[in-house]
């Protein structure tokens, strides 16, 4: 089975299990799946999602870079620490071009907050 395609059954319990944030894109139901926590899972479809922004977040001794994935009437973050961050990043390269620039979120001077839009829907 290959990093995008969707987890059998019991990887799916599995997944709704963790402890540790995760995320990944489901090819065949079109949809981010971000798991937060134990039995906290979100399911964003792509073709909702209106802007995709890169922004970070102060930390105690470092920047943490999210992803923000803005729809109508939701808004989904995902932060380049969860399991499966790059792998997310690689899968939605073609249907979100520039997403892959998203480490042009990282602030020049540390604790400096920072927005970008890396696509739009036009």
């Amino acid at each position: 089975m290959g990093n995008n395609e969707p987890p059998g059954l019991l990887g799916r319990l599995r997944e709704r299990l963790t402890t540790r944030p995760c995320v990944r894109f489901d090819p065949v139901e079109g949809t981010i799946v971000h798991v937060s926590g134990p039995l906290s899972v979100r399911e964003l479809p792509v073709a909702a999602v209106r802007r995709v922004e890169a922004g970070n977040r102060d930390d105690a001794s470092y920047d943490t870079v999210f992803l923000f994935f803005h729809a109508d009437d939701d808004l989904l973050a995902v932060s380049e620490h969860d399991k499966g961050f790059a792998a997310l990043v690689d899968a939605l390269g073609s249907v979100f071009p520039g997403i892959d620039g998203w480490q042009a979120a990282v602030p020049p001077v540390k604790y400096q907050l920072t927005s970008v839009d890396l696509w739009v829907r036009e």
